[in-house]
């Protein structure tokens, strides 16, 4: 049996590859769009590299069900503590997004009355939900309000049933795959959110399933690994021939609910599952960045925008140098501003 520290190591192990693997995301698809059709060695570059990190979404919300949908809660502390950790932080930062993308425009684009800067204001809020990785928040938000009677009723369920059900999840999201799925806007399609609030709530049911299986054997963990391979070859090799085939870039192969994701974040999840580090120093990094994980998540596109302002970007060297460059700048810079904030009187409540 897996003792409790070592079963909170895995997960923060899973929360930091998540954390890195959205940070990648973010800092190789600019590379992926700009270079198609024009610098294809620096194309495929990015395309294996952003296939290979596609886990990343999916992982946070295996790790949301693998901890909470076990465990029976009061409902007023389960929303008081679940909201007052993501709801609080999320509309401090809201703020913040809302001023830095104020000051990032041209002087000639900036409203300066109050009026121009509210219509401004919403204008942002209806198109893009302030900043494009928010819809991870607001989705999750909703998701929450029911995750107490998710996990009461899987509680209630056999291994086997639970199987059965993730099966036909995975049916049903290759059933809706044409579906559109307008997560980051607010300005309409209301239908088309919940419908992905509840397709992406099937991740939560596959980490609680994932995380009661017994542990993991040396072969299943090699054979997991071979599995995820196997999945970024598949997504980039097929990512290749879709956008050849339409004559534009077609990334519907980098879709989170596509059913190579779902076999890519499971094979991810079974590698890592109770696996422990032995170096305390790596230990201690790996719990950090687990732990500051949600306040870097608000904060990493500003300071990726910031550095892309300044000339740091995928194409100041060979992509297989910048990219991991970039990368280690943004993991650095938003821990620093996350420890610094949480130091600051009252900041804790407000860094994520």
């Amino acid at each position: 049996m897996v003792s409790k520290a070592n079963n909170i190591q895995w997960l923060d192990s899973l929360r930091t590859l998540a954390l890195l693997g959205v940070i990648i995301i973010h800092i190789s698809s600019p590379l992926v769009n700009m270079t198609y059709g024009k610098n294809m060695p620096y194309w495929w570059i990015g395309n294996v590299v952003d296939s290979a990190v596609r886990f990343a979404v999916p992982l946070f919300l295996m790790l949301s069900g693998a901890t909470l949908l076990g465990k029976k809660y009061n409902l007023n502390e389960f929303y008081k503590r679940r909201f007052s950790r993501v709801l609080i932080p999320f509309l401090f930062w809201m703020v913040v997004y809302w001023i830095y993308r104020w000051v990032m425009l041209m002087p000639n684009q900036q409203p300066r009355e109050l009026h121009g800067i509210v219509q401004w204001a919403t204008g942002l809020f209806l198109t893009e939900g302030i900043s494009k990785h928010f819809w991870y928040i607001y989705m999750i938000l909703i998701i929450y309000l029911f995750v107490p009677f998710m996990g009461k009723g899987l509680r209630k369920l056999n291994m086997q049933v639970i199987s059965n059900l993730i099966l036909l999840w995975v049916v049903t999201t290759f059933a809706l795959k044409s579906v559109p799925l307008n997560m980051y806007g607010w300005s309409g399609e209301y239908g088309s959110k919940l419908l992905g609030c509840f397709l992406y709530s099937g991740y939560l049911v596959l980490g609680y399933y994932l995380s009661k299986l017994p542990i993991l054997s040396k072969r299943i963990r090699i054979t997991a690994a071979g599995i995820f391979i196997m999945s970024v070859l598949v997504s980039a090799v097929t990512t290749y021939f879709f956008s050849k085939n339409a004559h534009k870039l077609d990334l519907s192969m980098y879709n989170y609910l596509s059913v190579n994701t779902i076999i890519q974040s499971i094979a991810v999840f079974m590698c890592i599952k109770d696996t422990r580090f032995k170096n305390k120093h790596t230990t201690g990094i790996n719990h950090s960045i687990s732990n500051y994980s949600y306040g870097i998540y608000l904060v990493h596109i500003m300071v990726i925008g910031v550095l892309f302002r300044n000339g740091i970007y995928w194409n100041f060297t060979y992509p297989l140098f910048s990219l991991p460059a970039i990368v280690i700048i943004t993991l650095i810079t938003s821990f620093g501003i996350i420890y610094i904030l949480r130091k600051i009187p009252l900041g804790k409540y407000v860094a994520g």
